[in-house]
């Protein structure tokens, strides 16, 4: 477990200017995971004071932060000596086995004050969630690459569909003369439709997952293909085509029998 390796070396940060570091972290760095690892002594700089690298700890980067450490709240009033001691950003509280969270949360909002947030586990990731996904540039880009991509993907089988009803439109027009209904002729499109985005989805979700990989390891940001981010994608997907299938039959709904033959 991530937080064993803190445990075990929790008596390391009673030490001054003793912290634990980041083997996630980024290589920049400096091999500092593998001299630790090899059981080397390591001694280094932080903020123009020197440090003593007692031990490592998972975490991983993210958007925010390229490494991580893990000091005692001493030790970090020592780097930081203008920052009052009273002043706390975040704080963890840990809840008996079977405790409801929601039922301590509210029974602690009611007696702190106005300026504390107590916040549930689920609801204090929502909060970092929508941070990152609406008031940050990572989060517009993503979110504009979202939407660029439904539409080029649109686009793209609107013409395959469109082609397609071009090249078979005699077939369709008889189907209509001998009395198929649009309706009928809208579902034959619309199941070319699902075909090509299940056949689709597929090979662009093996592809996703490598990217995923890719990610990782070049940046360590902790990018993960999960089940319910490939479930959007694949409904997603599958309106994507339905658009791009109804846009496609409007051919078929002002082609005339008559005309055609």
């Amino acid at each position: 477990m991530r937080g064993a390796a803190v445990v075990e070396n929790v008596e390391h940060l009673k030490l001054e200017d003793a912290l634990l570091f980041d083997r996630a972290s980024r290589p920049e760095y400096g091999p500092i995971a593998r001299r630790i690892t090899g059981g080397e002594r390591l001694d280094t700089e932080l903020n123009t004071r020197k440090v003593h690298v007692r031990g490592l700890f998972r975490m991983g980067t993210s958007f925010a932060a390229d490494g991580n450490v893990i000091m005692s709240d001493l030790n970090f009033l020592r780097f930081f000596p203008n920052r009052p001691a009273g002043m706390i950003e975040l704080g963890l509280i840990r809840l008996q086995p079977g405790a409801d969270p929601r039922v301590v949360r509210d029974q602690l909002q009611s007696a702190l004050p106005e300026d504390v947030r107590i916040l549930t586990r689920p609801e204090y990731l929502n909060i970092e969630h929508a941070y990152w996904g609406q008031r940050t540039p990572i989060g517009f880009v993503i979110t504009a690459g979202l939407l660029i991509g439904f539409v080029v993907g649109s686009v793209i089988v609107y013409q395959i569909l469109y082609t397609d009803v071009i090249d078979h439109l005699k077939e369709y027009a008889t189907l209509k003369a001998i009395g198929y209904s649009d309706r009928f002729l809208f579902g034959v499109v619309l199941q070319q439709a699902v075909i090509l985005s299940v056949l689709g989805f597929f090979p662009g979700c093996l592809a996703a997952g490598g990217i995923f990989f890719l990610t990782r390891r070049i940046t360590l940001l902790p990018a993960y293909l999960t089940m319910d981010r490939a479930t959007l994608v694949f409904l997603l997907t599958l309106l994507m085509c339905s658009i791009a299938g109804a846009f496609a039959i409007r051919k078929l709904r002002s082609a005339d029998p008559a005309d055609i033959f």
